[in-house]
């Protein structure tokens, strides 16, 4: 598991190194990449501009020939008339002299020819005067050539003379251009040479971040191999401690399993005996009512006897005391045996206290056992026949209960016998005495009293340190002095029923086995 758990962490740190020289490769490649594309473009901008000016001359090469073009129409178009063709001579229509004329249309004839001639008359006349108007209008349009021939001349001096500024704006504005280019032309190259250097010192810095990096990267991976070594290690120890733990855990769970086991087999043994007796005593209940009677009269007589012979003792302890309170006793002191016996009473408080802790613990004990009987009980209820884990009923078709045995027949449940004659019981009397207190409060109307004489302070003898009530012995060195008046005894009654240690005990029937 921790062999695979190494393994995994070197497959990681490889892969983190493998990415970082992927990255740095990847890295060099972009700026490979980058100084292509900024050569491209910058070739692409030298073919730009060049294509640009090549446009420019032509369209500059264009414009002069559409000029000339222009010109050249102009100058056609404003050129002299062709020639008007040679009028045709106009001549006398010889008019046929036919051979025989009537005499009626001599008259008609006449007449016709002096209107011919007269018609021929008028229209020379308009040719002449056509003629003249056009060697009129051919002189005006030879003026006017002459005229738009000046104009044109100047026209083309005027424009030969725009042509050549235009020609040297152009050639300016090329200079001021390849000027201008060269300028942003040296201007990138100092940036890109600038640019290359912060490039070139970035990759240096970045170098030696990754290298910083790797070498942390480096300690870190030393570092968590010495640290998973001691894990390794320490969880070898842990898992060892818990193989021990575990063997003594199943150790235990077998000695527990062997112990419930034995606790079934007891409690099916007892059932068979409590069976047994059942059936016993179903067959003889007088027998049993008189074992227990004769019971209940042997204890009551071992608490009698038990009793008498605590009273006997408790009166010659209390002789013992008295005469040795009146053999020590001074005959000039006046005997205070309520003193004396408040003296004693301390004295035995503690002794009291004590043996109240010791029947305190007692009782803590008693109860702590009966807390575990219960628990093993209650376990043993649980485990044996009929009990949660193993019950009387279970269903005929569980697949779970293929092979199981088949549940004990159920118990006949016996008749209850008639219960035993209640006894009567009689109230103890106290052990402890009640002390009245005295009245203070004086008789009116009566003398004063005498005062009563002040007894003399009896000096407390020290006590020696006691540890338990079962290892206390009295003093033999104390003799208390003895009493004048014997003090009457207190009988303790002791009551046929036996009480309990917190007063009387439950009914029979009122415990549940």
């Amino acid at each position: 598991m921790y062999a695979d758990a190494e393994r995994a962490r070197q497959e990681r740190f490889e892969e983190l190194e493998r990415r970082m020289a992927e990255v740095a490769d990847i890295a060099a490649a972009d700026e490979e990449r980058r100084g292509q594309e900024f050569y491209q473009h910058e070739e692409e901008r030298d073919r730009v501009f060049a294509d640009k000016e090549a446009q420019r001359d032509e369209e500059a090469a264009r414009r002069r020939d559409e000029i000339w073009a222009d010109l050249e129409q102009r100058l056609a178009a404003g050129g002299l008339p062709p020639p008007p063709p040679p009028p045709e001579s106009i001549e006398a229509i010889p008019i046929p002299q036919p051979e025989r004329i009537e005499p009626e249309t001599a008259s008609i004839v006449d007449s016709m020819r002096a209107a011919a001639n007269q018609h021929a008359t008028e229209i020379r006349e308009i040719v002449n005067l056509e003629r003249e108007n056009l060697m009129r209008e051919r002189e005006a349009a030879e003026a006017e050539r002459e005229r738009i021939r000046a104009e044109a001349e100047v026209e083309r001096e005027r424009v030969e003379q725009e042509r050549e500024n235009r020609i040297a704006q152009l050639e300016e504005e090329l200079a001021r251009a390849r000027a201008e280019l060269a300028d942003e032309r040296e201007q990138r190259r100092t940036e890109e040479a600038d640019a290359r250097e912060r490039a070139r010192q970035e990759a240096l810095e970045r170098d030696e971040v990754v290298r910083g990096q790797l070498g942390d990267i480096t300690n870190l991976a030393q570092e968590n191999l010495e640290c998973c070594t001691s894990k390794r290690q320490i969880m070898d120890e842990r898992y060892a401690e818990k193989q021990a733990r575990r063997e003594e855990k199943d150790a235990r769970f077998q000695a527990l399993y062997d112990m419930v086991n034995t606790m079934m087999e007891e409690k099916a043994a007892d059932r068979e005996r409590a069976e047994a007796e059942r059936a016993e005593a179903a067959s003889k209940p007088e027998a049993v009512l008189e074992e227990l009677r004769r019971q209940n009269q042997e204890l009551r007589e071992l608490l009698n006897n038990m009793a008498e012979s605590w009273r006997a003792d408790s009166a010659r302890q209390a002789e013992d005391t008295l005469n040795a309170v009146r053999a020590t006793a001074q005959e000039q002191v006046p005997f205070n045996v309520q003193g004396y016996l408040d003296e004693f009473s301390k004295a035995l408080a503690s002794e009291v206290r004590m043996l109240l802790g010791e029947v305190g613990r007692l009782r803590e004990e008693r109860r702590n056992l009966q807390h575990e009987i219960g628990f093993l009980l209650c376990t043993r209820s649980k485990y044996g026949p009929g009990g949660e884990f193993d019950p009387e009923w279970r269903p005929e078709n569980a697949a779970y209960m293929a092979g199981a045995p088949p549940a004990p027949p159920p118990e006949p449940i016996p008749e209850p016998g008639p219960p035993p004659p209640d006894e009567p019981l009689m109230a103890a009397r106290p052990g402890w005495r009640t002390v009245l207190p005295r009245s203070t409060r004086r008789r009116r109307g009566g003398p004063a009293a005498a005062p009563e004489p002040q007894p003399v302070p009896v000096q407390e003898m020290p006590r020696p340190g006691v540890s338990s009530w079962a290892t206390w012995q009295p003093d033999p060195a104390f003799l208390p002095s003895p009493s004048a008046i014997p003090e009457q005894q207190p009988t303790l009654v002791v009551p046929e029923v036996p009480q309990g240690l917190f007063g009387p005990r439950s009914p029979r029937d009122s415990y549940n086995g």
